[in-house]
C-alpha cells in the first residue's frame, strides 16, 4: 500500500472510536452536515441506491437509509467500518446498508453498480490529488442519470485568511494555496492534504462528468475548528448560518468558503 495511504488509514483507525462525540459536540459541524443532507435529498431520487466514499462512522449512511435509500458505505479505515457495522446491527438496518473497507483505488473492485449517486462528505477527497482512475471508476458505478456529489475543502477560505491575519500568522493564512499540499498531524500520523478551487476540482473529473451546481459550505460561517467563536458569539454566528443558507448556491459566494459542495452529472 502507498505510504501516504497507509498513514491515512492508521490515522482514521485511531480516531474511529471517538469520532462521533467530536462531531456531536461541534454545532458548526452539525449545521454543515444538515446543509449537505439537504443537497443530497435535492439530487438523489426517493428509494435510490447510493455508493458512499469515505463514509466515516456512517452518520450520512444511516440518515439516507432512514429515508428508505440503500447505501453501500465504504471507507479506507477498517475501524470506521466496524463502527458502522455496529450501528447497522443496533438500528436493524442490515437490509439498507452494506459497509465494507475500500480505499479510493479499490472502488472498481466493488461488484455492485447502477447507483443513483456517489457521495463523499467532509473532505475525504482532499487526501489525494490524482483523480483520473477514481473519476472513471465512479462513472462506471453510476446509472445513466447518476450524480456525483462531493464535499471538498476549498482553497480559498476567507475566515481562515482573516483569522490568521489577525494573529500575524501569514504562513498559515495562505497555507491552503500550497500546490504541493499541506502536512497535517492527525493523531500522531503525518498525512498530506490538498486544497482545491471548485472549478479546478471539477476539471479533474471532466472526462466522465459535467459540473451541474456548486455550493459554498461556510462562507460567512467560521470553520468548525473555530468553534470558540460560535460559543462566544452564538447569535451572530447563527445569523451567519442563515445568510449562508440563503446564498450558498449563488456566485461569487459559491466559489469560496471552508468547504464547497459540487454536484456533477454523468456524461
Amino acid at each position: 500500500m502507498n505510504p501516504d495511504i497507509s498513514r491515512t488509514k492508521r490515522s482514521f483507525d485511531k480516531i474511529a472510536s471517538g469520532y462521533d462525540s467530536r462531531d456531536d459536540q461541534n454545532a458548526i459541524l452539525r449545521w454543515m452536515r444538515g446543509v449537505v443532507h439537504k443537497i443530497y435529498l435535492m439530487n438523489i431520487p426517493e428509494n435510490g441506491m447510493v455508493l458512499e466514499l469515505n463514509a466515516g462512522t456512517g452518520t450520512d449512511a444511516l440518515f439516507l437509509a432512514g429515508l428508505g435509500m440503500r447505501v453501500y458505505a465504504t471507507d479506507i479505515s477498517e475501524e470506521m467500518i466496524n463502527v458502522i457495522k455496529a450501528k447497522i446491527k443496533n438500528e436493524k438496518a442490515e437490509s439498507k446498508i452494506i459497509a465494507e473497507a475500500f480505499s479510493f483505488d479499490e472502488i472498481d473492485t466493488i461488484t455492485e453498480s447502477g447507483f443513483d449517486a456517489v457521495v463523499s462528505n467532509f473532505g475525504g477527497l482532499n487526501c489525494i490529488n490524482d483523480f483520473s482512475k477514481l473519476s472513471h471508476d465512479i462513472g462506471s458505478k453510476l446509472n445513466q442519470n447518476g450524480k456525483f456529489i462531493a464535499v471538498v475543502m476549498s482553497k480559498i477560505c476567507p475566515w481562515e485568511i482573516f483569522y490568521y491575519f489577525l494573529g500575524l500568522d501569514f504562513k498559515n493564512a495562505f497555507r491552503r494555496f500550497n500546490k504541493k499540499g499541506v502536512i497535517a498531524d492527525l493523531n500522531g500520523e503525518k498525512i498530506q492534504a490538498y486544497y482545491f478551487k471548485p472549478k479546478e476540482f471539477g476539471r479533474f473529473f471532466r472526462s466522465d462528468f459535467n459540473i451541474e451546481k456548486i455550493y459554498t459550505l461556510g462562507y460567512f460561517t467560521p470553520p468548525p475548528y473555530l468553534i470558540g467563536i460560535y460559543n462566544r458569539l452564538k447569535p451572530l454566528v447563527k445569523l451567519f448560518m442563515k445568510i449562508d443558507d440563503s446564498v450558498n448556491g449563488l456566485f461569487p459566494f459559491n466559489r469560496f468558503g471552508d468547504h464547497f459542495i459540487i454536484v456533477m452529472s454523468k456524461r
